[in-house]
């Protein structure tokens, strides 16, 4: 019998390449949905290996707790672009089989959570905590897909983003905050729309 995968996430681009990973690396036949009502409707009916949800859709949170109520068990992989994760740590390692892989995801690293060959353990288990220096900020933050805030530096002991053309992109600068602990740092946008991040 064929064991299924759902497949939540609004990126047409994204949608085919996990389906194309699923189908051709795996034994799994993947299902894809993104409506809200959908997605409930199958998660009530159907039972599936793996569910993989991208944490850009408004309502994954409210999806996530339904998964985990419904099925603790259940093996999910969270798909995100912020290190900070709808579930604490100190709960989710022992009560749940709970991933987030941070994006941009490699298909092997993907991969080897679909395929078993590594332990169904997150691999940032405490990390948005752990990010607590500037230049551990640094080594973190992705540019790679921008294309506004595109490049990095230290001046004056603040972590410069800055603008290429000096303008603010809004996702860009949601996802970049999303990967800032603001126990730790505060992040401010200076006149050349540059933003300058230092410690609390």
């Amino acid at each position: 019998m064929i064991k299924n995968i759902l497949i939540i996430d609004q990126s047409n681009k994204t949608i085919e390449l996990l389906d194309l990973i699923v189908s051709m690396y795996t034994n799994y036949k993947p299902i894809n949905e993104v409506n809200k009502d959908n997605v409930l409707k199958l998660l009530s009916e159907k039972e599936f290996e793996y569910i993989i949800i991208d944490h850009v859709i408004d309502y994954s949170d409210e999806i996530i707790m339904f998964i985990l109520d419904k099925t603790p068990k259940q093996k999910v992989i969270l798909l995100s672009d912020h290190i900070k994760c709808p579930l604490p740590c100190e709960d989710c390692s022992y009560l749940f089989n709970f991933v987030r892989l941070i994006k941009p995801v490699e298909p092997v690293s993907l991969l080897s959570y679909l395929n078993n060959s590594t332990d169904f353990l997150c691999p940032n288990k405490d990390r948005f905590c752990s990010i607590d220096t500037l230049d551990k900020l640094y080594e973190f933050i992705n540019l790679e897909d921008n294309l506004f805030y595109k490049t990095k530096e230290f001046v004056d002991n603040k972590l410069i983003i800055k603008s290429s053309i000096g303008n603010i992109n809004i996702n860009e600068l949601s996802r970049i905050e999303n990967l800032i602990n603001d126990s730790y740092f505060k992040i401010e946008i200076n006149e050349n729309n540059d933003l300058e991040i230092f410690v609390k």
